[in-house]
C-alpha cells in the first residue's frame, strides 16, 4: 500500500474514533435499563450489550409521527426527539464498559384499533374462544412434518387430533404446508408467532378468509408485522380446498365442551376475583381475551394490545386435558376439586400477568438491581434472552401465585402435592434454581400476613428477599 493510501485510512479511522469520542454519554450501574418510547414506558426491558457496536433500538413512531424517546438508567438518562428514518447515537457507560447505542426512528402501525364500539362491548369482560380462522392455522401447522414429529408442539393424544389427521392428511402436499414447514425447520420457535397471528384473521359474511378489522397482528408484543400475512393467499386456498369450514362445524361439540371447561368449571371469574382482591390497584387490563386450540400441546404465550386508552390481555393457551396430570408424576393424583384448580393453572398464569407486571413496575429500579446477578436466578443453559431483567422476577411471581392460590383454596390434603409439583417443574424443567426457596418464603409471609393485608402490600418484603439473595455463592 502506498503512503497516500495509508494516510487516507489513518485519517478515516481517526475521524471515526473522534466521532465516537464525541458521542453523549450516560452512566449505569445496572445491566438492564428502561426506555420511555413516546407514551410507552418499558421498565427494565433493555439489556446493555457492550459487544454490539452499536446496539440498535427501533423507536416505535405511531404512523410515523415524531415523538420523544428517553433511555433511563438507575442514575442517569438521555432524551432525543426522534423522527422517522433518522439515527441517534450515544454511549451507556456500564462500569468500565462502553455500550454504543443507536436509536432509529421507525414507522409503527398499531397492532390493534379499538374503536368505541369494541371498547363498550368488551370492557370489564373475560372471553374464551376457539376462533375459526385461528383453528385453521393450528390445523395447517399440525400436519407439517415437524409438528407430527414433535408431540410437545401439537397435542396428539386426543380423538380430535385423530379426526384432524383423518380429514386433512390427504392435503399434506398443499403449498401452505410446505411453506409452514420451511418456517418451522428454520426455527421451531416460529410456531408461536405463526399460531398467535392466526387470530388476526376472520371469515367474513361471505364465508371467505379476510383480515380482521380490529387486529393487524396478534403475535408477541413488539413485533412490527404479522408473520402469517405472507401466507394469506395460501391460507385462503387451503381453507377452500380442504372444506375446512365443514370440518369446523362438524366439531363444534368438542369446541363448545372445551370452552365450557374454561368458562364454567375452571371458573375464570373466581380467578379474577382472587387477583382483584390481592392486587386492588394493579389490574392494568380492560379485557381478557383468552384464545386456544384443542391442538396446542404444552405451549402458552401471551400478548397485550393497547389503543385509545383501552388495554387487552390476550393469552394463547392450550386445553388442560385431564390425562396430562400424569406429567407431574406417575403417582400424582388429586381430589376432583384440586384437579380442576390444578388444570386451571395454565390460564391463571397468563391472567395474572395483568396484575403482577404493573405491580412490579412500581418497584422496577429496585427489582432490576435485585436480579442483576442473573446466574443466581436463571440457569445459564436457558440463554441470555430467557426472561431477562425484571421478566425473571415476574416469572418467579407468576408461578408462586399458582401455589399461593392453591394454599388459599385447594383442599388441605392436596395442597402440598400441588405445591411440590410446581416447584419441581420450575426448578428442574424451567431453569429457575431459586424458585422453591422463594416459593416457600412467599407462602409463609402470605399465610401469616396481617389482617387486611393484600399480596400487593407484601411487595416491599418480596423485593427485599430478592435483594438479599442476589449474592453469588463464594
Amino acid at each position: 500500500m502506498n503512503l497516500s493510501k495509508t494516510l487516507f485510512f489513518i485519517f478515516i479511522f481517526a475521524v471515526a474514533a473522534s466521532a465516537q469520542d464525541n458521542l453523549p454519554v450516560i452512566k449505569s450501574n445496572v445491566g438492564v435499563i428502561s426506555i420511555q418510547d413516546g407514551d410507552v414506558l418499558k421498565k427494565g426491558e433493555w439489556s446493555l450489550a457492550p459487544e454490539a457496536k452499536p446496539d440498535v433500538y427501533e423507536a416505535a413512531l405511531i404512523d410515523g409521527k415524531p415523538h420523544r424517546v428517553t433511555f433511563i438508567t438507575d442514575v442517569d438518562q438521555i432524551t432525543f426527539d426522534v423522527e422517522e428514518g433518522k439515527k441517534y447515537d450515544f454511549i451507556v457507560r456500564f462500569g468500565d464498559k462502553d455500550c454504543y447505542t443507536q436509536i432509529v426512528g421507525t414507522r409503527w402501525i398499531p397492532a390493534a384499533r379499538f374503536d368505541t364500539q369494541y371498547q363498550k362491548a368488551h370492557r370489564g369482560k373475560i372471553s374464551v374462544s376457539i376462533p375459526e380462522a385461528y383453528e385453521l392455522v393450528n390445523i395447517a401447522i399440525a400436519i407439517t412434518p415437524t409438528a407430527i414429529a414433535n408431540k410437545n408442539l401439537v397435542y396428539q393424544n386426543s380423538e380430535y387430533y385423530k379426526a384432524v389427521r383423518e380429514w386433512f392428511d390427504k392435503y399434506a402436499d398443499h403449498p401452505l404446508i410446505a411453506a409452514l414447514e420451511t418456517e418451522l425447520k428454520r426455527d421451531q420457535n416460529r410456531y408461536f408467532t405463526l399460531k398467535m397471528n392466526g387470530n388476526a384473521f376472520v371469515f367474513d359474511a361471505n364465508g371467505k378468509l379476510a383480515r380482521s378489522k380490529v387486529f393487524d397482528r396478534t403475535g408477541f408484543n413488539g413485533e412490527r408485522s404479522n408473520s402469517l400475512l405472507p401466507y394469506f393467499d395460501l391460507l385462503k386456498d387451503f381453507a377452500v380446498a380442504t372444506k375446512f369450514r365443514d370440518f369446523f362445524k362438524q366439531n363444534k361439540k368438542t369446541y363448545d365442551e372445551q370452552i365450557a371447561f374454561y368458562r364454567q368449571t375452571a371458573d375464570l371469574t373466581a380467578m379474577k376475583k382472587w387477583l382483584d382482591r390481592n392486587f386492588p390497584t394493579s389490574n392494568d387490563y380492560n379485557f381478557y381475551n383468552i384464545v386456544f386450540s384443542p391442538l396446542v400441546a404444552y405451549n402458552q404465550s401471551v400478548t397485550w394490545l393497547e389503543d385509545g386508552g383501552f388495554k387487552e390481555l390476550q393469552p394463547h393457551v392450550n386445553f388442560p386435558y385431564a390425562a396430562d396430570l400424569k406429567r407431574s408424576g406417575p403417582e400424582f393424583s388429586l381430589s376432583p376439586k384440586s384437579e380442576i384448580i390444578f388444570r386451571g393453572n395454565i390460564v391463571f398464569t397468563e391472567m395474572n400477568h395483568g396484575y403482577i407486571n404493573p405491580e412490579a413496575d412500581k418497584y422496577a429500579e429496585r427489582i432490576v438491581k435485585a436480579v442483576s446477578n442473573r446466574d443466581i436466578w436463571v440457569e445459564k443453559r436457558m440463554g441470555g434472552g430467557y426472561y431477562p431483567g425484571i421478566a425473571a422476577f415476574n416469572e418467579y411471581m407468576n408461578w408462586a401465585l399458582v401455589n399461593l392460590r392453591a394454599a388459599d383454596i385447594a383442599p388441605k390434603q392436596d395442597q402440598q402435592k400441588m405445591i411440590d409439583a410446581v416447584e419441581r417443574m420450575m426448578v428442574k424443567s424451567r431453569g429457575f434454581p431459586k424458585f422453591a426457596e422463594f416459593d416457600r418464603f412467599l407462602i409463609e409471609i402470605y399465610v401469616n400476613r396481617k389482617k387486611g393485608q393484600t399480596l400487593a402490600d407484601l411487595y416491599p418484603q418480596i423485593v427485599e428477599w430478592f435483594e438479599k439473595n442476589n449474592v453469588p455463592a463464594s
